[in-house]
């Protein structure tokens, strides 16, 4: 597993640490003593693990980024005042690569020398669902945005940080058939593997339900890029409109592209992962024009622009929206652990947590919900925003608040 600050864009992958550097984070303990503070200061790390380089790249970068944020608004405000002290907030950040072999070694790792209790990520289901045993037994903090139905189940330390297909297909496909009436007949394309099999039998679901017809679903692998076999069968079913579900934004933008240059004239949406930016990078502007998705913030309003001017410290890739839920929850992670007043007792911040909302975030009120859907209310809701591609740009159509 190779050890990354994830500094840089997200397909120009960063350098690797130096060995000094590496060994003097090896080295450092989580809780380090510091002097020259009117409280006694010290260092807590705090992980991310996700997705840092590769076609999820942006999804990672914004688990990092809204991390780094976060911290550095604590951080300017004198650090975390837990028990007498103040803690400098620090983030040591892995990349999983979607894979969750990575995804077990990078956590050993985070637990172990790196002596975390908090981690932000993972994105991927394989490789949240490979590390939940550890984590859970460890009574290790996630803040995780895989989808999969078994995150939450049987749980006590995992937060899910945003809304997955099962909080807001009903209302997507409600809206499609309201404001595209044109759109009768849909395909599905999703990932192979859990996140894909679970968001795809959902949206399947919500779209026979709202009563349009699914006449094709197909599934690719992550690493695919020839996606020309597999739309020749998804085109011959003549779907109105090809929903490219989880589907990372990069590899959409192939599969757009790729359509369109066989000749289809029809829609697409992507009500899940959607990034403007980077499906607009491959898919090209005139091809990914009318593409409709979701986003977890609103790219036209000051609260996006603030944290686009602070992310861009730390990363010189286009800003995701995933930085928003991860940002909300590590200040959500902040504030659970200055009530809880330590940063040792997991159950303590999780009681803190729990007792946090409404909690306000960047895009408005923050809930927690999912009890009945996965046993447990530690689903944040929040409003969505359908976007639509409109000359390269992402342009808000719609706000969907999910409760």
């Amino acid at each position: 597993m190779t050890t990354r600050t994830a500094r840089g864009s997200a397909f120009h992958p960063p350098a690797p640490l130096t060995r000094r550097a590496i060994l003097a984070g090896t080295a450092a303990a989580a809780v380090a003593g510091h002097a020259g503070s009117a409280l006694a200061q010290e260092t807590l790390k705090i992980g991310v693990l996700g997705t840092i380089t590769g076609p999820g790249a942006t999804w990672g970068l914004g688990i990092d980024g809204g991390a780094r944020i976060a911290a550095d608004e604590v951080n300017a405000r004198g650090g975390l005042k837990v028990g007498g002290k103040a803690y400098k907030v620090e983030i040591v950040s892995y990349d999983d690569q979607y894979r969750a072999a990575a995804a077990v070694t990078a956590i050993n790792r985070l637990i172990g020398p790196d002596g975390v209790r908090f981690v932000l990520g993972p994105i991927g289901s394989a490789s949240l669902l490979a590390i939940k045993p550890i984590t859970e037994r460890e009574k290790v903090l996630l803040f995780t945005a895989s989808w999969s139905a078994e995150v939450l189940k049987d749980s006590r330390y995992i937060f899910r940080v945003g809304p997955t297909t099962q909080e807001f297909a009903p209302a997507t496909v409600a809206w499609l058939k309201q404001n595209r009436p044109q759109v009768k007949r849909v395909a599905t394309l999703s990932a192979n593997d859990e996140t894909g099999w679970n968001s795809q039998r959902i949206q399947k679901a919500a779209y026979a339900a709202g009563g349009l017809e699914i006449v094709a679903a197909e599934h690719f692998e992550r690493q695919q890029n020839d996606f020309r076999a597999l739309l020749t069968k998804l085109l011959a079913a003549r779907p109105d409109s090809i929903e490219l579900d989880t589907t990372p934004p990069p590899t959409a933008g192939l599969v757009v592209r790729q359509a369109r240059e066989q000749g289809f004239k029809g829609g697409f949406t992507k009500f899940g992962g959607f990034d403007v930016a980077e499906l607009v990078r491959t898919a090209g502007a005139d091809n990914a024009e009318g593409v409709i998705g979701i986003l977890l913030g609103d790219p036209a309003s000051a609260e996006w622009a603030k944290l686009q001017q602070a992310y861009a410290r730390h990363h010189s890739n286009a800003m995701g929206d995933f930085v928003v839920p991860f940002y909300d929850s590590a200040r959500l992670l902040f504030h659970a652990i200055e009530a809880s007043g330590t940063v040792t007792d997991s159950d303590k911040v999780v009681a803190a947590l729990e007792k946090s909302a409404p909690f306000r975030g960047a895009v408005g009120e923050l809930t927690w919900g999912g009890k009945a859907a996965y046993g447990v209310d530690h689903q944040i809701y929040g409003p969505v925003f359908l976007t639509e591609i409109v000359k390269g740009k992402g342009n808000v159509i719609g706000k969907v608040a999910l409760v």
